[in-house]
């Protein structure tokens, strides 16, 4: 058995793939196991994957019947994984040749079930610039085990900054939501790490987070998926009898309401959270409460179309709100 199973989930990043698995394969932890699994990739990446597979018999390669997302993709990494952990990567990322090791040695350390590196850095696409995260309000150096409660409220839910018992993750029934579009990090990490009391956060080696415009993650048509994630894990924590306080329920991200579907929708889940949203105010951006009055004081979505731009994204709100204060 594998310490540590990497869960690549794959569609169409042949540009960014060796790269990604060069520095998976070239960790200092040889002691791993590589689940590639492809998501129907019209490029060359199955035939990539198919050659390094070859190369090494750590990686692993399933490939999907029909293109599913990447929810599914990792369902399935976590169906085959063996090792003691699982640890999520994204293809067209990477990571630094000690990043595994030193996450795994402090998992053992500790004992814990998850355990965190705050530690990356964006890298963007064609122009070399990078920025380093912040300290995001943890300790300078020291490594420290934060109140779940604080760690949600301070850092983002990015999959790629944890690792996680693979043990934990099954006998707790956690997986990824059956949906598609994004907001499945948000759904995964939140319903793993709100039943415990506190998180295991250092600071260790670099995630290099590559920013390309193209990726799910920057469209504007993603919004509204990342909605109905939030939607999906509000219904799943309350299912379980887990308690929704003290968590963010939704935020504006780059989304665009653009049909009377999407509005009832979103609607619909913004009455019935705003209580608590406006009970935690602290916990949410001026964008974030802007689009909750936005929707919410509509009484219908021609109401909404006469009062606002149907294509509601960060870029109009921000417009918006500064005409606001120049009045």
């Amino acid at each position: 058995m594998a310490e540590i199973s990497v869960i690549i989930p794959v569609f169409n990043t042949e540009k960014y793939l060796g790269r990604c698995l060069d520095s998976v394969l070239g960790q200092t932890l040889g002691d791993i196991e590589v689940i590639c699994v492809d998501d129907c990739s019209t490029d060359g990446s199955a035939a990539l994957l198919a050659g390094r597979a070859a190369q090494d018999g750590r990686i692993k390669v399933i490939g999907l019947k029909e293109n599913s997302g990447p929810s599914k993709a990792r369902n399935s990494g976590i169906e085959a994984a063996e090792g003691k952990y699982v640890y999520f990567l994204d293809s067209d990322d990477w990571i630094d040749p000690d990043y595994l090791s030193q996450m795994l040695l402090k998992a053992n350390e500790t004992g814990r079930d998850v355990i965190i590196n705050c530690n990356y850095v964006k890298e963007y696409d064609g122009t070399g610039k990078k920025e380093y995260s912040t300290r995001f309000g943890f300790l300078e150096d020291e490594a420290h085990a934060y109140d779940t409660a604080t760690v949600e409220l301070m850092f983002p839910p990015v999959l790629w900054a944890r690792l996680y018992k693979r043990r934990y993750l099954i006998d707790n029934n956690i997986w990824f939501p059956d949906l598609r579009g994004g907001g499945e990090d948000n759904y995964f990490t939140t319903l793993a790490e709100l039943p415990l009391e506190d998180i295991y956060v250092f600071r260790g080696p670099y995630y290099h987070y590559y920013q390309r415009d193209d990726s799910l993650a920057h469209l504007k048509t993603a919004g509204y998926d990342f909605i109905k994630s939030f939607r999906a894990l509000y219904d799943e924590l309350l299912s379980r009898g887990l308690p929704t306080e003290g968590i963010r329920l939704f935020y504006a991200g780059p989304l665009l309401i653009d049909s009377e579907e999407k509005f009832n929708y979103i609607k619909d889940f913004l009455q019935e959270i705003r209580p608590q949203v406006l009970s935690h105010q602290e916990r949410y951006i001026a964008l974030d409460l802007y689009l909750l009055e936005a929707v919410t004081s509509s009484a219908d979505y021609a109401d909404f179309l006469s009062r606002h731009n149907p294509n509601i994204s960060i870029d109009f709100i921000r417009n918006r709100m500064r005409q606001t204060a120049k009045q």
